[in-house]
């Protein structure tokens, strides 16, 4: 009986392939310590964007040389940098230089998803999942920047100045004018 039983088993057990690992999101020391060194959030914004793109092309060019966790960790460092300058925005001041560095980062991003799709067409299954992560992960910081703008509970526009004087009357309509009020 054990052995018609070992008989209807096959001989080699292939594993199905499994989904390569997440990257670990973080930022280098280094990296780190130049934009700790940043004289203001300008600076510190353009390096960051500088240094995500950077990171993005190593990731694209490691996907074409077919070298798939080298992508992967890229793309980690990518995310993690993304992160943290979208992070150091939203603590920064509320004014209007603040409001353009979100929206550059925000541009930055809509620009960077498409590299990042036409990566995940290039990948095997099993990295794609990865990629398709940091394309996620890249849309929602692009969203969260996004309501930075449309959102109250983010960033406000200055109250108005109460030292302008309010308008003398309600405005007129063109077509309520008489001939004396036209220019």
């Amino acid at each position: 009986m054990a052995a018609a039983h070992a008989q209807q088993q096959p001989d080699v057990l292939v594993p199905a392939p499994q989904a390569a690992p997440p990257p670990m999101r973080y930022i280098p020391d280094a990296l780190r310590a130049q934009l700790n060194a940043a004289r203001d959030a300008k600076e510190r914004t353009h390096l960051a964007l500088a240094e995500a793109d950077a990171r993005l092309a190593n990731a694209e060019q490691h996907t074409t040389a077919q070298q798939y966790d080298p992508a992967a960790a890229e793309l980690g460092v990518y995310e993690a940098i993304i992160t943290d300058s979208l992070t150091y925005l939203q603590g920064a001041r509320n004014d209007g230089h603040t409001r353009d560095l979100i929206k550059l980062l925000e541009q930055t991003l809509y620009r960077q998803s498409s590299r990042i799709e036409a990566m995940r067409r290039n990948t095997p299954p099993q990295y794609a999942g990865n990629v398709r992560a940091a394309f996620n992960h890249a849309r929602d910081t692009r969203s969260t920047a996004l309501n930075a703008f449309y959102s109250t509970t983010v960033m406000r526009e200055p109250p108005p100045d109460k030292n302008k004087p309010a308008p003398k009357g309600p405005p007129i309509e063109p077509a309520k004018m008489k001939p004396t009020d036209k220019p």
